[in-house]
C-alpha cells in the first residue's frame, strides 16, 4: 500500500507542475497581448497629438518603463520614463513653433 500511495502522490506532484506551468505561460501571454493592445491604443493617441515617430518611439519607451514594474529598479524607472516623456513634448514644442 505505501508504494501505491508514493508512487500516486508522485504523479500527483508532477501533473500539478505541468498544469500551474500552463498557468503561468496562459497569463502572461494574456497579460503580454493586454499591454499590446494598450500600447496601440497609445499610439494612436499620440499620433493625433501631433507626434513624429521618432517622438512616438520615445514616449514607448518611456511608456514601457511604467507600464512593468520590477521593485528594484522602480525609481530609476521612473525617473527616465519622466525624463523620456519630457524629452518628447520638449520635441514637438520645438517643432511646432
Amino acid at each position: 500500500m505505501g508504494e501505491v500511495r508514493t508512487k500516486l502522490r508522485a504523479q500527483n506532484l508532477e501533473n500539478g507542475r505541468k498544469i500551474h506551468q500552463q498557468n503561468v505561460e496562459r497569463d502572461e501571454q494574456r497579460n503580454a497581448q493586454y499591454l499590446e493592445s494598450v500600447l496601440e491604443g497609445l499610439k494612436e493617441t499620440w499620433a493625433s497629438q501631433g507626434f513624429n515617430a521618432k517622438e512616438i518611439n520615445t514616449l514607448e519607451e518611456a511608456w514601457s518603463l511604467t507600464a512593468i514594474k520590477d521593485k528594484e529598479t522602480y525609481r530609476a524607472d521612473k525617473k527616465a520614463s519622466k525624463a523620456l516623456y519630457k524629452e518628447a513634448k520638449a520635441s514637438r514644442a520645438s517643432r511646432q513653433k
